[in-house]
């Protein structure tokens, strides 16, 4: 197992290499970088306050940045299962933006809690078919699915599963570890 530093994509309208965000990622000390970053547009112009475009930069520059330093970057796709509801042609191309940059991983976020599993499986499956990278799956507790959906994440080819011990995390909680690695392995046979 390896620590993760955990940051955001860098701010829009400025570069890379002056983001004060990405400085402490890269001089953390930590080889794995998790950097999150918009995928829903409603998100990117009425929360952040950008264009759609300098969004898909804003993934692009920061993972280009640090993998050019030498670390490997998870992309936490940010909002991506609301995101891909509403535009999934934006949705999609943020991952694409990611995975063109060098991430190793997208992780795909449930980051409102608010989506069926059967959702989770039909969206997990056509974005693992848009890109070529690991997916991974970030599940939220707001309606009592994070564990559900983790495993439908799994069954649409998700490989890996962010969540906490007993699920304790944000709000109503993230995805149950201690729930899902036995569903997994002694259910699934995974």
């Amino acid at each position: 197992s390896k620590i993760a530093a955990f940051g955001s994509t860098r701010r829009p309208n400025i570069k890379a290499e002056e983001d004060k965000n990405l400085k402490d990622l890269l001089s953390s000390g930590s080889e794995v970088l998790v950097v999150f970053g918009k995928s829903w547009d409603f998100q990117v112009t009425d929360i952040i306050k950008t264009s759609l475009d300098e969004n898909l930069n804003m993934i692009r520059d920061t993972i280009d940045y640090l993998c050019r330093n030498g670390k490997i970057v998870i992309f936490d796709a940010e909002h991506f299962y609301d995101g891909y509801k509403s535009n999934s042609e934006y949705a999609v191309a943020t991952i694409k933006a990611a995975q063109e940059a060098g991430a190793q991983t997208v992780v795909l976020c449930d980051t409102n809690g608010g989506t069926l599993p059967h959702e989770i499986y039909e969206i997990t499956k056509s974005a693992k078919e848009a890109i070529d990278v690991e997916i991974g799956v970030h599940s939220h507790d707001d309606m009592g699915m994070a564990v559900a959906n983790s495993i439908m994440a799994v069954k649409a080819g998700a490989k890996q599963v962010q969540g906490t011990f007993i699920g304790i995390g944000e709000r109503c909680g993230n995805a149950n570890l201690s729930a899902i690695i036995p569903i997994l392995k002694l259910k699934l046979n995974i």
